[in-house]
């Protein structure tokens, strides 16, 4: 599943903004209105949010939009769908059906690792001291999965919520930094190019984990693939599953 580049920026405002923040307040009217977005102005956003229409344009930018006609552009791409896994009669026969499917999926990620890459990656964290890992939404939940594990195991490892803040730090990190992306479909990097900042030496050694031979950007150093059907039912447990892998290869490796 990839979603749409509005869902990410606003969702992720909301995750890593104070709640009580301005932008946390606009990200929050937007979720709420979506019927209304396709004929919202400027001008009535910064009204109903009870903000100028500088704030508004500045909110855009600071979640990734170039302005506010590219955050409306935005809207016309946003697919919201949610899968229903369970048929059953019952609350718990529903719920052994979506334990049956996440259980299929767990078994399709580790039989398809690439074990090869997965080593290749437990050395990189064992041979960098500046590590960055993110990941997009639910994904983000592997980020931090490896974040604790990492931590665990003596290293320190740095991650944040906001999909456009992620993309800066990537953007800004020099070659003594790893970047560990999850990313369910490989996807992470289509909304947004970042080709013109990597045209550099210094740029960071970026992995990418997912579940799909997704065409990669060319400043991706390597990437490590397991099979996924990239279902809902496998997201983000398939993502957290490999999380698991590296963190216990890594242990191996150590002891």
């Amino acid at each position: 599943m990839i979603y749409d580049k509005l869902t990410v920026a606003l969702l992720g405002t909301l995750a890593s903004e104070s709640r009580d923040s301005t932008n946390a307040h606009i990200a929050r009217y937007l979720l709420s209105h979506q019927d209304e977005l396709e004929v919202l102005s400027v001008k009535a956003l910064a009204q109903a949010c009870n903000v100028g229409t500088g704030t508004v344009s500045r909110f855009c930018r600071e979640v990734g939009f170039a302005d506010f006609d590219e955050l409306r552009q935005g809207i016309a791409g946003t697919q919201r769908t949610y899968e229903q896994i369970g048929v059953g009669d019952t609350p718990e026969v529903r719920g052994l059906e979506l334990c049956a499917a996440v259980s299929s999926a767990l078994g399709q990620a580790v039989s398809g690792v690439d074990w090869g890459a997965l080593d290749r990656l437990v050395g990189d964290l064992l041979s960098y001291e500046r590590i960055s890992v993110f990941g997009m939404l639910k994904a983000q939940a592997a980020a931090v999965d490896l974040q604790v594990d990492l931590l665990m195991q003596g290293i320190c490892a740095d991650t944040c919520v906001s999909h456009a803040e992620q993309l800066d730090r990537i953007a800004k990190a020099g070659s003594d930094e790893l970047v560990v992306v999850f990313s369910y479909t490989g996807s992470y990097f289509d909304a947004h190019d970042l080709t013109e900042a990597m045209r550099r030496v210094d740029r960071p050694k970026i992995w990418v984990v997912c579940g799909r031979r997704h065409q990669l950007p060319p400043f991706v150093a390597d990437r490590l693939l397991f099979t996924s059907s990239g279902s809902q039912a496998g997201h983000p447990y398939q993502l957290e599953l490999v999380a698991g892998l590296i963190a216990q290869e890594l242990v191996r490796r150590q002891g």
